[in-house]
């Protein structure tokens, strides 16, 4: 298994294939990893190539704790640092907050996908529900405005800050 040959079997895939009905045989032996900053290797290289990573995106499937890369006949495990992916932009319209990753994906904040906070690196950073249970954190930008959105709205709640969409408080934080 090899990046050519993922590529070569996800050609032609619009939007985001059906991934859950997929189960090939588990390839291991290659190594992908997702870094703290959202930065992607194959065997401890950086994969460049902005379009192929965009494509793996749209594969990457989490199960129980585990996320993978998944195509109808190859299935490769993927270590993920935090999460596959980044957010680094957002628009308020309304009452709705839309997000968009790294990964030219955009969603917005709702029932479904809101937030949650984590503990990494002795600390507490929030983390997001992006889509079938893959989630994303958000660029350190995004989240000192996000910060700054809460405080500027007095958005604080039992010592916890939060960001409001479609009539929904998402937390970001904890105040000390």
């Amino acid at each position: 298994m090899n990046i050519s040959k993922i590529k070569k079997d996800l050609e032609g895939q619009k939007d985001f294939p059906p991934v859950d009905k997929w189960n090939p045989e588990l390839c291991e032996g290659q190594e992908f990893f997702i870094d703290r900053e959202g930065n992607w290797f194959h065997n401890d290289s950086p994969i460049k190539n902005k379009k192929l990573i965009n494509l793996f995106s749209t594969v990457i499937r989490k199960d129980d704790d585990n996320y993978f890369l998944v195509t109808p006949v190859e299935k490769v495990p993927v270590k993920v640092e935090l999460a596959p992916y980044k957010i680094i932009d957002f628009e308020i319209t309304d009452n709705n907050i839309k997000l968009v990753t790294n990964m030219d994906y955009e969603f917005v904040l709702n029932e479904l996908n809101t937030t949650r906070l984590i503990k990494y690196n002795n600390s507490e950073i929030p983390l997001v529900h992006v889509r079938n249970h893959i989630e994303g954190f958000f660029d350190r930008n995004i989240y000192y405005k996000f910060v700054d959105l809460a405080l500027e709205n007095n958005y604080i709640e039992n010592k916890s800050l939060y960001v409001l969409s479609e009539n929904l408080k998402h937390k970001i934080g904890n105040i000390a």
